[in-house]
């Protein structure tokens, strides 16, 4: 954890001493912060230009959905008063980078928070290789179920006629005389061996049932901060009013983020002004995320360029992402169907993967964001079920 320290040049003075990205942040008050200094590591590995952030608000020098994030996770270090640490993926001038950002307060002699300093660890090398991985457990899990398949049924089909040659030779040896040419020995050992294959493969389907692939753990996951984190890299400059839920519960994360980005890709790319993600806890072990647009299609099932709603793999149509993020809920034990949409035009998919509600979960009202207004309602604490939205317009 960074150092809470009151001394304002010292801070500024040792930042760059730091060989990570460090940001230094002036509080003036709820929601209100600008950018007093970054390091030199951190304009190198971000692009940015110290002299034209100097002083400035996220909402001055950020598109709008990213400066909307990125305040919103300050003033939790605010609110709080306390060290705040998150993942986030952001696109800046050098491109867009995963980042493991710490944040920690400066407080005044009366307690109150006047600046915060920011730590950021570039782990774009971590989280890809985390997406490959999680690629190729989904792509073990079809080869495992394809194996269990061909397992069986070759078990199936084999064990059959092992089972008639022990019935026939049952026949035979009921009541055979041997004339001392040993023919009774060579049947019993026909038999025998008729047997052992019967029992191998029995062996083969229990072999077969038990391979299973390790399943990722469940991690506590902030889906209001997973989605705006994608809707700031989709739609950065609010051409579409984008609903998000908020709340936290447990769920496979690293699924979370490749499915629900590939999901909201194809709802951005077909909306006409709207976008909404819901999401429905329960306590079977399943959470489900709804997303909806309000594009216009052909019919129901069918987008306005002919593409499926629904992914499918037979298809040559390219459907944005929607292919990779169906393998991925199918591999976890997912599902993945069109549910009735909000809007009068448009669709809905519901993915649903592993995951619990806590007993409790934080919620809030709406957040309204847009030309400036802000109005963010006190957090409460409601039983599970219980979503608070955010809305951008």
């Amino acid at each position: 954890m960074i150092p809470i320290i009151e001394n304002v040049t010292t801070i500024e003075s040792v930042m760059d001493l730091f060989d990570q990205p460090m940001f230094l942040l002036d509080v003036h008050g709820e929601r209100d912060f600008a950018f007093r200094q970054l390091n030199r590591c951190h304009l190198r590995t971000t692009g940015l230009s110290d002299h034209l952030i100097y002083g400035k608000r996220p909402h001055e020098v950020l598109p709008t959905r990213l400066a909307d994030t990125v305040v919103t996770n300050y003033e939790a270090c605010r609110a709080s008063g306390a060290a705040y640490s998150y993942e986030e993926n952001i696109e800046l001038p050098a491109g867009a980078r995963w980042w493991q950002t710490s944040l920690s307060p400066v407080k005044d002699k009366s307690g109150t928070v006047i600046q915060i300093i920011g730590l950021a660890i570039d782990i774009t090398e971590r989280k890809e290789a985390n997406f490959a991985a999680s690629e190729k457990l989904s792509d073990m899990t079809r080869l495992n179920e394809d194996l269990q398949v061909f397992a069986a049924s070759t078990a199936h089909d084999m064990r059959g006629p092992f089972q008639t040659m022990v019935a026939l030779l049952d026949l035979v040896m009921d009541g055979f005389v041997d004339l001392g040419d040993e023919k009774a020995d060579q049947l019993h050992l026909c038999s025998e061996i008729a047997q052992d294959a019967i029992r191998n493969m029995g062996g083969i389907l229990d072999v077969a049932a038990r391979l299973q692939v390790n399943e990722n753990p469940l991690e506590m996951t902030d889906i209001h901060h997973v989605a705006s984190d994608i809707a700031a890299l989709l739609d950065p400059h609010q051409r579409l009013s984008i609903d998000l839920p908020r709340g936290r519960f447990e769920t496979d994360r690293v699924a979370l983020q490749m499915v629900l980005r590939n999901v909201m890709e194809n709802a951005v790319r077909y909306a006409d002004t709207k976008v909404s993600v819901e999401v429905e806890p329960d306590s079977s072990g399943q959470v489900s995320i709804i997303v909806s647009d309000d594009g216009v299609g052909r019919a129901p099932g069918v987008r306005s360029d002919g593409s499926p709603v629904l992914p499918d793999p037979k298809s040559a149509r390219s459907e944005f992402g929607l292919n990779s993020a169906l393998a991925m809920v199918l591999s976890r034990g997912g599902a993945f169907v069109q549910t009735q949409c909000p809007f009068p035009t448009g669709a809905s998919i519901k993915v649903t993967l592993p995951g619990k509600s806590p007993a409790n979960v934080e919620v809030g009202g709406r957040n309204q964001i847009g030309k400036g207004i802000m109005i963010m309602p006190a957090m409460a604490q409601v039983a599970a079920g219980g979503w608070g939205r955010y809305r951008y317009v």
